[in-house]
């Protein structure tokens, strides 16, 4: 190993990075800091590389950059009147509010705020780039109050927003056309092509896939995709954005020089990346793409983990709290397992001598270690994994290219002649039945979501750690890897310990969850009894049990007789106790509480 330098010194950066993000935001102490003085000392005495010590800039620059990222301008209720403009207009929720980012001034006081706002379905709906005077509420970001719950304050405030409001009173204006305004009215005239020659449902799909648009999207479809594990496919993501690329590139380079070519490459896919809203993975796939177009320009070596590592920088520095963002972690821990396990696990099915031919084994590989790597974050945000999605992925991947190309094609075409785009939609309408038919098929096989608890850190480092150990002992040959293998079982007896203090807690557990149900939780090893009011509050309550992966408690105590009210939030509960202890008399229970229990098969027990 050279003596002069680091390898990849990028990484090194990345990861002091992110230690002082975790120092800023309060989940790691800031003395932590003061460990990078002896690991820098200890590289520099390996490799006799002083620019080792700049690793501790990287750690005060994340510390720096995060700490100010938690002051909020909005910390208790307030009303307030304000003036402003939309900057951007996110769609639809599940009970039809429109999201809508808003940019404004106090009417009276000043101060600017970037506020998430929610339009009731009976307000008008509003423009991007529209004059309007909002008034109502402005709520804080509120933190998870339960175990898993839902933090808005780390999910809007990596958006950087500052408030919440919902609106009792809105005034609207003009619209003011400025360059982003311009890019979004693009967007609506390729959106307005797909609704002209798909069916709905179809052309809801397409332009979530090609223009980012997922307002339209069929929320039942939305849930077949999810479970079978190929839901990322209808987001831009890197896989969509490095196809266009290549696409764009491929067509440039038949009349310009290959400079020339890349940088109005990269100029294009900026402007496609600010029509479509500029998310997390389409920024990351579009600066990848520009590091990748200065490699060239520079005449340096392409490296994919080096260029990840660059992008990942590049984003947490201008917003640190990018790194709690799901989205963001899904993105990056995909492109790494790319990087990191796709040779391996190819290595691995050609030792195996798997009867395949060389590039369906590649796709294979790259199906998987992407996969696997991202295995470890829908277990600690949304505690299952899709079983079924390396071999989902396996069959739908190969046709994005045809349906991202012809979609592009579809939506280009019919600006000018709508009658010709119809022949290439016909063909993206068929693909996208076969992917539809290949999320039910999947999503209807056993286990086809494997319930695994999460939010625990331990277990997804362990998890993370037994990849890399897999990655180190696959890239050795022969006995080198015999050598390395008690490293790699090593690791999956960490694993396994993890998990199995996470399922069955050597001590009580005791937790109460802040519902208005007043539920408690106590955990011991693998028994858990819940006690409670049963006034309200069950979701929360599921969620906990999923984290904790419990998935049959023994008791369910109420301390008050279940209304019909609360007895029909309750009848999701039914499914998970086999117990239902009511501390009242006996008394004729619910007739829907009952039905639940007769299914389910619980023991009702009243105690005076």
């Amino acid at each position: 190993m050279s003596k002069t330098a680091v390898v990849r010194p990028i990484i090194w950066a990345l990861g002091f990075l992110i230690l002082g993000v975790l120092a800023g935001a309060g989940t790691l102490p800031w003395g932590l800091g003061l460990l990078g003085v002896p690991l820098c000392s200890v590289l520099f005495w390996k490799y006799r590389y002083w620019p080792v010590f700049l690793f501790l800039l990287f750690f005060m620059l994340g510390a720096v950059r995060s700490v100010g990222r938690f002051d909020l301008a909005i910390t208790e209720p307030v009303h307030r009147t304000m003036v402003g403009r939309v900057v951007d207009t996110g769609g639809l929720t599940a009970g039809g509010n429109q999201r809508v980012v808003f940019v404004g001034e106090h009417a009276m006081h000043g101060g600017q705020y970037r506020l998430m706002v929610y339009m009731r379905p009976h307000l008008p709906r509003l423009e991007m780039g529209q004059r309007v005077i909002v008034t109502g509420e402005l709520l804080p970001l509120e933190r998870a109050v339960n175990p898993g719950g839902y933090d808005a304050f780390l999910h809007l405030r990596s958006q950087k927003m500052d408030a919440v409001i919902w609106p009792t009173e809105i005034v609207t204006g003009d619209v003011y056309i400025n360059f982003f305004v311009r890019m979004r009215l693009v967007r609506d005239r390729l959106a307005a092509v797909f609704d002209a020659v798909l069916p709905a449902q179809e052309a809801g799909i397409i332009r979530s896939m090609v223009l980012g648009d997922r307002e339209d999207l069929d929320r039942d479809l939305v849930e077949i995709y999810r479970v079978a594990g190929i839901r990322h496919i209808l987001s831009i993501s890197g896989l969509h954005v490095t196809i266009l690329t290549l696409a764009v590139n491929a067509v440039l380079g038949k009349f310009l020089q290959p400079r020339r070519a890349g940088l109005l490459t990269l100029g294009i896919m900026v402007l496609y990346c600010l029509m479509t809203g500029a998310a997390i993975a389409t920024v990351r796939a579009v600066t990848m793409g520009g590091v990748l177009v200065f490699a060239r320009v520079l005449y340096r070596d392409y490296d994919l983990i080096t260029t990840i590592s660059w992008a990942c920088v590049a984003l947490l520095i201008y917003e640190p709290l990018m790194l709690f963002n799901v989205g963001f972690q899904l993105s990056f821990s995909a492109v790494y397992g790319i990087a990191i396990l796709s040779a391996p696990i190819e290595r691995l099915l050609t030792l195996a001598r798997m009867p395949a031919y060389g590039k369906f084994r590649n796709g294979l590989a790259v199906s998987m270690a992407a996969t696997f790597s991202t295995y470890i974050i829908f277990a600690f945000h949304f505690y299952e994994i899709p079983l079924y999605s390396v071999f989902a992925n396996v069959i739908i991947i190969p046709f994005a290219m045809v349906v991202l190309l012809l979609g592009v094609f579809t939506a280009l075409t019919g600006l000018v002649w709508l009658p010709a785009a119809a022949i290439p939609a016909g063909v993206v309408y068929y693909i996208l039945r076969l992917w539809e038919w290949v999320g039910r098929f999947f999503g209807a096989l056993p286990l086809a979501l494997v319930p695994t608890g999460g939010g625990n850190v331990p277990t997804a480092l362990a998890s993370a750690a037994l990849l890399l150990a897999f990655a180190y002992v696959m890239s050795g040959f022969g006995e080198e890897i015999k050598r390395r293998l008690p490293l790699f079982l090593f690791s999956v007896a960490v694993l396994m310990a993890c998990v199995y203090v996470q399922n069955f807690p050597p001590r009580p557990q005791t937790t109460s969850l802040y519902t208005h149900g007043e539920y408690t939780v106590a955990r011991y090893r693998g028994s858990a009894t819940i006690t409670g009011t049963g006034r309200g509050g069950e979701r929360e309550l599921l969620r906990y049990l999923n984290r904790r992966n419990i998935r049959r408690a023994c008791t369910l105590t109420l301390t008050e007789w279940p209304t019909p009210a609360n007895a029909a939030r309750l009848i999701p509960v039914m499914e998970r106790i086999h117990e239902l202890h009511i501390h009242a008399p006996q008394m004729h229970l619910p007739d829907a509480l009952q039905r639940a229990a007769d299914e389910w098969g619980v023991v009702v027990v009243f105690k005076e």
